[in-house]
């Protein structure tokens, strides 16, 4: 009995513990989806197939997303972004803009 007990009061500590580490990341929400941004912006914004975040605004990337979202163009690689902007609700948007200028944060 006193092993149950006390594997009960472990997970329930741990999961306090995991809880209270996630809940400190206000990024978790669009990690998943950076990770298909990183595919072509780069994992810091640098550039590669898609040109460069780094150093932009949060508004400058907010804007930007709007505008694919709305299914406008931008530049010359705008319709393979319009697929990746209609999938982010206007709160990612937001985030993944401070993200970006917040220098791409670690969790």
């Amino acid at each position: 009995m006193k092993v149950r007990s006390f594997i009960s009061t472990a997970i329930v500590l741990t999961s306090g513990l995991i809880n209270t580490a996630t809940a400190d990341d206000r990024f978790e929400e669009i990690r998943g989806k950076w990770v298909q941004c990183a595919a072509c912006h780069g994992p810091q914004g640098q550039g590669g197939i898609g040109p460069a975040l780094a150093g932009q605004s949060a508004d400058d990337i907010i804007n930007k997303l709007i505008t694919y979202k709305n299914g406008k163009p931008i530049g010359s690689q705008s319709m393979l972004m319009y697929p990746q902007a209609k999938g982010l609700t206007e709160g990612q948007i937001g985030t993944i803009g401070v993200f970006v200028q917040e220098g791409f944060p670690e969790s």
